[in-house]
């Protein structure tokens, strides 16, 4: 399944049609958890263990 990518609006403007309200605070506290979630993830780990799971033969 492709996701849409041809529509040009703002995560903000999608969230306002549903209602959701959204302020440049929320944004921030949004973009910190991001970064914050960024940083406690192991990069090498992950890609060793992606790389792991891709080799094995798939399941009948």
């Amino acid at each position: 399944m492709e996701q849409d990518t041809s529509a040009q609006r703002s995560m903000t403007d999608v969230l306002a049609e549903l209602g959701v309200t959204v302020t440049a605070e929320g944004k921030a506290r949004a973009r910190a958890r991001l970064q914050e979630a960024d940083a406690r993830r192991d990069h090498t780990t992950r890609a060793a263990f992606l790389a792991e799971i891709r080799s094995r033969p798939a399941a009948a």
